[in-house]
């Protein structure tokens, strides 16, 4: 049926109107994610530190980085990139060195996920109102995003900042203004300065942009100046924080490089996705699951999407075979390649996950819509199974996120009770040996502390002719499988054999003991 000239025009009205509430439901998210998770941490006092590596980036942005910012100075070295802490140093000077600032950083990028996956998805398909709402929303309802944007980590700053280079090449795509690949390269090169996965997501990406420059079937001198300018914008980022670095790990692999730790620890082989048992620079991993299963299987934890909305990335795939070329290499490219990177690499850690979260909510999103109009054009009551089992997935997902981030803040809270204990039971003259919660005893207590990881037999014999008390605390059961034969365990036993132990008690899954000499 053929429309008149004024109905065509509400037809475009009212899609206009549709397309420009993309942007307010996308910040609508955004703020939802912000407001949750944020109120739930400041209302129990969580100030973003935890484990081991959050201390390491708040020292490090908060001091050497700062004070490189305040006296323009280099930056000395870090085990990672430093694209994050140079952000909390930035919002250090706003703030001071608390921190408080490496939080409003990483809750500040969390926000911007849910909204720039909205936002990509409509510029892939500006037709679809409800493709890029279900996207955005199942990232907004996201149990790690939320936890990893309470936290002082580089997690959240490397998704947001690769998101939105996604959404600024698909814009380029369209408007094919030179700002706009520029900006795309300006924001994965720093992604990969916060997290060094998004170098390889850069590939997909690469290819995307390729395939844009190269849509004419000619190479044209404006698309030559594009791609050198946008490598170039790539090179002023990356070059003066890596190069350097770099080249010292080619000529002294043994030696420490500086933001390029992780090269020298991580190893790959398409075997490890069918493995589970592994020896690393973290010792003795053996995990319930091989590495493949894991992430293939983590969308379904209620701390991603859950069962009920993790199912149609299924179907989405399928979907994805109508796709144009270039938005398949973009969005599948992009989940793909982050799993096949971590399904070689010999660690199991759910929050690596967050590096495909976008395009995976994509897909997500893609197999319920299909689902959702193949029962609406066959006219058949599924239609309220479809939306029961996505709105009831969302709803589950959203609580399962307020409780992974409260469980989070209890484990924290368990190590401060863990402070406060040893506190307790040793003078305040005395030494203590750690491994595990060292970080947390260095910054919530005065009892000077060293870590057994970081000493040698020599380092320990040394320390022990200071004439003070000296305690131990250590879970013997890590200490003893998966680091056996390790620093830990090494000079655990140099401890217990040469100088003697005394169990004082247990504590937090951890034993206390007075060293006798």
């Amino acid at each position: 049926m053929q429309l008149s000239s004024a109905q065509s025009d509400r037809v475009g009205a009212a899609r206009l109107t549709v397309q420009s509430a993309v942007p307010l439901v996308a910040v609508g998210l955004g703020l939802l994610l912000a407001v949750a998770s944020g109120a739930i941490a400041a209302s129990r006092g969580f100030d973003g530190l935890y484990g081991q590596d959050a201390y390491a980036y708040f020292d490090y942005s908060t001091g050497s980085v700062r004070q490189s910012i305040l006296h323009l100075a280099p930056l000395e070295p870090f085990f990672w990139p430093p694209g994050y802490p140079l952000l909390v140093a930035i919002a250090s000077l706003v703030v001071g060195p608390v921190a408080l600032a490496g939080q409003l950083v990483s809750l500040l990028m969390g926000a911007l996920v849910p909204v720039l996956t909205a936002l990509l998805v409509r510029e892939l398909w500006p037709d679809d109102f409800a493709w890029a709402l279900l996207a955005g929303g199942m990232v907004a309802v996201c149990g790690q995003l939320w936890q990893s944007s309470v936290v002082v980590m580089a997690d959240t700053t490397g998704l947001a900042l690769a998101t939105f280079s996604a959404l600024a090449l698909v814009r380029y795509a369209r408007a094919r203004h030179w700002a706009w690949l520029l900006a795309a390269s300006a924001a994965i090169a720093y992604a990969t300065l916060a997290r060094w996965i998004y170098g390889l997501v850069a590939l997909p990406l690469g290819v995307y942009a390729l395939m844009v420059l190269l849509e004419s079937r000619r190479v044209t001198r404006g698309a030559v100046v594009h791609a050198c300018a946008a490598l170039a914008v790539a090179g002023l980022i990356l070059v003066p924080a890596v190069a350097q670095p770099l080249f010292g790990l080619i000529r002294n692999p043994g030696q420490p490089a500086a933001f390029a730790g992780n090269f020298q620890v991580y190893s790959w082989s398409p075997l490890n996705a069918l493995r589970r048992d592994f020896f690393t620079a973290d010792g003795h991993l053996a995990y319930a699951q091989p590495n493949g299963v894991y992430y293939a299987v983590a969308p379904v934890n209620p701390a991603y999407f859950g069962p009920l909305l993790a199912v149609w990335i299924l179907p989405g795939l399928w979907a994805a075979r109508r796709w144009p070329v270039r938005n398949i290499v973009l969005i599948v490219g992009w989940a793909a390649i982050v799993y096949a990177f971590h399904a070689g690499a010999p660690w199991q850690n759910f929050r690596f996950t967050l590096a495909y979260l976008p395009p995976l909510a994509v897909l997500a999103a893609a197999g319920i819509l299909l689902a959702w109009r193949w029962v609406q054009a066959s006219r058949r009551p599924l239609r309220v199974v479809v939306a029961g089992c996505v709105g009831i997935g969302l709803l589950i997902s959203g609580g399962a996120a307020v409780r992974l981030v409260e469980r989070f803040i209890d484990t924290k809270d368990q190590e401060l009770t863990l402070v406060h204990w040893v506190q307790s039971q040793t003078p305040t003259s005395a030494e203590l040996f750690s491994f595990g919660p060292t970080l947390a005893f260095r910054h919530y207590s005065s009892t000077p502390t060293f870590d057994l990881f970081d000493l040698s037999s020599g380092d320990v014999r040394s320390i022990l002719t200071d004439q003070r008390p000296h305690y131990l605390l250590v879970d013997i059961g890590s200490v003893e499988t998966q680091w056996l034969g390790q620093a830990p365990s090494t000079n655990f036993h140099l401890l217990r054999d040469e100088a003697g132990l005394t169990e004082l008690g247990t504590a937090e899954g951890y034993t206390l003991y007075q060293i006798a000499r």
